[in-house]
Order: structure tokens, then sequence, then C-alpha cells
């Protein structure tokens, strides 16, 4: 999906939604898709990648497994646009961030969209996509990490913040074997030592 199928494809979900009665949703999502509707990559993506759901007290819950009546619309969706029946998934929220305890800089980047009365989204800023993506270019061997990290161009200070985060609040044991390595391939081997 391109940005602009992209955007048709979550109008139709909330319309959708509201048409069928579901419950009003709200999203946090992040990945292919926050980049594209922020403009900040025009790289196409094959899904929405729902990291957790919001509740409209504002609390942060699992994703997984997302509600039933989401799900329905979203398969209703892909029928109609012919879309995978997965154009929507929560399995990004499996990989362990736990959001109540990121960073407070990450909550102060979201971009909220709604789409229509029962489909509200927030999608990860600039700043939390940096987080994510280097998370992801941690655990996996995926040439889209790196490439969105560079389109991103994240600066020195804020990966130091990053790497704060990372070695006090997710990851065991720090350096992570492939920390140099990425940070060669995004511009900033100086950080190295």
């Amino acid at each position: 999906m391109n940005q602009s199928s992209l955007t048709e494809a979550l109008n139709l979900l909330g319309e959708t939604l509201a048409n069928e009665r579901k419950h009003a949703v709200w999203l946090l999502v992040g990945g292919g898709s926050a980049l594209l509707i922020q403009s900040l990559s025009d790289r196409q993506t094959r899904d929405v990648d729902v990291l957790a759901l919001r509740e409209f007290e504002g609390d942060i819950v699992n994703a997984y497994p997302l509600p039933q009546s989401l799900k329905e619309a979203v398969a209703q969706v892909a029928t109609e646009l012919r879309l995978p029946s997965n154009w929507i998934n929560s399995a990004a929220s499996l990989h362990g961030i736990d959001f109540n305890t990121v960073i407070p800089k990450f909550w102060q980047d979201l971009e909220t969209r709604e789409y229509g009365s029962h489909l509200k989204i927030s999608f990860i800023g600039r700043y939390g996509l940096i987080l994510l993506k280097i998370c992801a270019a941690l655990e996996r061997n995926e040439q889209r990490d790196i490439d969105d990290l560079i389109q991103l161009q994240p600066r020195a200070v804020e990966l130091r913040e990053l790497w704060h985060w990372l070695l006090h609040s997710h990851y065991q044991s720090f350096p992570h074997p492939k920390l140099s390595e990425i940070l060669s391939r995004i511009g900033h081997a100086n950080l190295i030592p």
C-alpha cells in the first residue's frame, strides 16, 4: 500500500466500524504505515502494525489479539479493497516493548488522526520510530529497517538517549553484538567508542 491506498483503507475501516455499529477503537500504530502516513517515507507497506490499543480514558492495553469486532471490520475492508486478510494485525505487539515505561519523549511525538467517528489512530512519531526501528534492526536482519533508519536521519544526541533507554530498560545484555554494525550502516560510526 502507498500513502493514498492506506488512507483509503483506513477511511473505509472507520466507515465500516460505524455502519456496523461496532465499538469505536483507538490504535497505537508503528512501522511502515506510520512512516507513510506522516510522510516520513514513501516506501510502500504490506500492513498496519498495531502495537497497542488505547482506551479512550488513555490507558494502554495489549493489542493481541485484536478485538473481534475490529477483526470483522478489517476482513470486510480486505474483501472490498482486495487487501491481504491481515492488512491490520497486532503481531508487532508481541515484541515485548513495555509502552508504560518508554521514555516520555516517545509519547510526546505521536500524531493522532481520526478516520470517522469510530476509528482513532495514534501513529508513532519520528523519535519513537527511530527507537522501534533500532529494536527491529537489533532483533532481525531486514534491510528495510536500516533503510528506514537512514531515512529518519537520527541525530547523535537522539541515538545516545535511545541507547541509554535500551541499556537500562529493554535489553539484559548490552552492548548488543549488532550495535556497531547498525551505527556504521546508518552513518554514526563515530558513536561506536
